[in-house]
């Protein structure tokens, strides 16, 4: 996996010789989690620290379209070329200093049922060496797919807006499977559908909150990998496992209303935990979405 912090705009998307779309930003970070494919009800899922694995945070729709997860463009021909057509298409981006990185679709196909309505693409980017590496890197031999969403997300930590999704209409994310992002689409938080009439884009950043322990709304992640927690929603896509364990927090898109656990894997204590740390209820009153539960090892 490519690591580090790239401001990475992507410059083109060319497909048999034909341009397809351009640009924008990058973040990295690494996170191992299990169950990505997960989603039935009463899951118990091991959250992470990651808000996304390796990204690409803004590449442009200029000639390209993001129906859900799945990228459409057309050729200079003005044909149309989605999902499995766009193995083969390559992306020029460039990145803050100036250099160029190569990126290019190896696979695209949909995730088995229950997301059957999800695509996830196998991206490399050029080596110096000529040869091509994993995006988002490698597991069991083969490379992590990533799932594209609308919008960027700020990756500061411990500021104002750390951790927010920004809305786009001319960008995407590439989030990687078993990251924050990717692993709230796959437990059914997909932000381009609605349930009930309610739209689902606040209960996906408020899953990504959720999963990285971001009490303050700041970015801030205050867990580990592979910690077991117990979710649950107001709409009922993830119901309660019943496992008696205790509240960890209610979650909105902005962070936790209230805290109890504290998942503290690091020293010291949020910044809001004189303001949010209570006796929080298992009730999605006061504008809750989401609830965890955590057992404390």
């Amino acid at each position: 996996m490519k690591s580090g912090f790239l401001s990475l705009s992507l410059a083109s998307l060319v497909l048999s010789g034909c341009v397809l779309g351009e640009p924008d930003d990058d973040y990295i970070d690494d996170s191992a989690a299990e169950d990505v494919g997960e989603t039935t009800q009463e899951v118990m899922a091991n959250n992470g620290m990651s808000l996304n694995g390796m990204s690409l945070n803004g590449m442009s729709l200029n000639g390209m379209s993001l129906n859900g997860t799945q990228l459409t463009g057309k050729k200079a021909s003005g044909a149309t070329v989605t999902g499995a057509q766009l193995v083969g298409a390559r992306m020029v981006g460039t990145l803050s200093d100036g250099s160029t990185l190569d990126l290019r679709i190896d696979s695209a196909a949909t995730l088995p049922a229950p997301n059957s309505d999800v695509w996830a693409y196998a991206v490399r980017y050029a080596l110096a060496d000529g040869t091509w590496s994993p995006l988002c890197g490698e597991s069991g031999g083969a490379p992590v797919l990533a799932i594209p969403l609308t919008g960027t997300w700020n990756y500061d930590s411990g500021v104002s807006g750390g951790g927010s999704w920004t809305s786009s209409s001319t960008s995407f994310t590439f989030g990687c499977r078993g990251t924050a992002l990717a692993k709230c689409v796959e437990f059914g938080y997909k932000p381009w559908k609605t349930v009930d009439g309610v739209s689902l884009r606040n209960h996906h950043q408020a899953c990504t909150r959720m999963i990285r322990a971001d009490y303050c709304g700041d970015g801030t992640p205050w867990t580990q990998n592979g910690t077991q927690i117990n979710i649950y929603d107001s709409l009922g896509i993830q119901t309660d496992a019943a496992t008696n364990w205790s509240i960890d927090a209610q979650w909105t898109s902005e962070g936790a209303l209230c805290f109890d656990k504290l998942r503290d894997f690091q020293a010291g204590k949020p910044t809001c935990w004189d303001l949010k740390a209570g006796s929080c209820q298992s009730t999605f009153a006061g504008g809750a979405l989401l609830i965890d539960e955590y057992k404390k090892l």
